[in-house]
């Protein structure tokens, strides 16, 4: 996974990247998470295309994200929490679909802090994060399956 990552150039140093508006890191890490969710579903299963498509749209949903986002806090660096701070209170133009504004909210903090670490190339934070955001909605999905 991590060639995926790495074969892409990063374009920005990690000021920079710390500097760039927080809905622009949202923009990047909802790509990065889309892509990574989708990725991994596609090599782990049999299904096809219309059912991966349901799996990962679990993953990715504002309130599947919002909650990762919340169980992962304590694991986040200083720079991380003040990306998603920033990202928290920004005001959005526009409303969610399918969420709570207090979702969405949580889950634009969670993109952008995945957004921040590729275009600081910091990828193997990046993936880490992302196994870690991975596993804990697959944990979730498991267990509402009993």
């Amino acid at each position: 996974m991590k060639e995926l990552f790495t074969k892409l150039d990063n374009i920005a140093d990690v000021r920079e990247s710390q500097l760039k508006n927080v809905l622009v890191l949202a923009f990047v890490g909802d790509t990065l998470f889309t892509t990574f969710v989708r990725t991994r579903l596609a090599v782990s299963s049999n299904y096809n295309a219309g059912v991966l498509n349901k799996l990962a749209n679990k993953f990715v949903k504002a309130s599947s994200q919002a909650k990762v986002y919340n169980l992962i806090q304590e694991k986040l660096t200083s720079e991380e929490l003040d990306i998603g701070r920033r990202a928290r209170n920004c005001k959005l133009h526009h409303s969610a679909k399918n969420a709570t504004l207090e979702d969405y909210k949580d889950a634009t903090s969670l993109e952008s802090i995945l957004g921040y670490n590729y275009l600081a190339g910091n990828i193997d934070r990046l993936i880490e994060l992302m196994n870690l955001c991975y596993l804990l909605v697959e944990n979730e999905l498991d267990s509402k399956k009993v």
